[in-house]
C-alpha cells in the first residue's frame, strides 16, 4: 500500500496551482450518490493560457490530429475520442504545444501544462474510487468529459464544442 501511495505521489509535479478541481455529488433521482469532477482555471491569468491551449486542441481533434494531455493522448476515432497511454513521467515534451497568444509567456505555459496534468490526475483517480455505483464524470473546462465506469473504463466525449 506504502508504495501505491508513493508511485501516486510521484507523479505529481511541483506547479504553481493554476487549476481547481471542484467535486460535487448528484441528488438527482436517477443518479443520485454519483461523483462529478470539474476542472476549471483559477484566475484570469491562466484562464487566458487555458483558452489558448483548449482552441488550438479543438481545432486540432476536429481535423484528426491527435492531442498529447501528458500522461496520455487523444485520439480521434470514427466513432469518438479515446484516451491513448503517453507518458510514465510527464514533462512539458508530454503536451501538444498551443500557440501562444501576445503577452503569453512559453515559460509560464509549461507551469500551466503541468499543473493540468495534477488536476486531471488527481480528479481522475479520485473517480476511478467513486465510480461505483453510478459512473464518475470529469469535465475539463470547454475541453473533454471523462465518464469514468464502475469496470474502470474511461469514455471521451467533448465538452463544450462539437466535433
Amino acid at each position: 500500500m506504502l508504495l501505491l501511495t508513493a508511485v501516486a505521489l510521484a507523479r505529481q509535479v511541483t506547479t504553481h496551482d493554476f487549476f481547481r478541481v471542484t467535486q460535487t455529488n448528484s441528488r438527482s433521482a436517477s443518479t443520485p450518490g454519483a461523483w462529478r469532477y470539474t476542472i476549471a482555471p483559477r484566475t484570469q491569468e491562466a484562464r487566458a493560457y487555458w483558452d489558448a491551449a483548449v482552441e488550438d486542441w479543438r481545432r486540432a481533434l476536429k481535423i484528426g490530429l491527435r492531442v498529447k494531455l501528458g500522461a496520455f493522448e487523444v485520439v480521434p476515432t470514427e466513432t469518438g475520442l479515446r484516451m491513448v497511454p503517453l507518458c510514465e513521467e510527464v514533462h512539458p515534451g508530454c503536451f501538444t504545444r498551443p500557440s501562444l497568444r501576445p503577452g503569453l509567456q512559453g515559460w509560464k505555459m509549461d507551469l500551466v501544462l503541468l499543473d493540468l496534468h495534477n488536476a486531471l490526475d488527481l480528479a481522475l483517480g479520485d473517480a476511478k474510487k467513486h465510480a461505483k455505483p453510478y459512473p464518475a464524470t470529469v469535465t475539463l473546462s470547454k475541453f473533454l468529459r471523462f465518464t469514468v465506469y464502475p469496470d474502470g473504463r474511461v469514455e471521451l466525449a467533448p465538452s463544450g464544442w462539437k466535433r
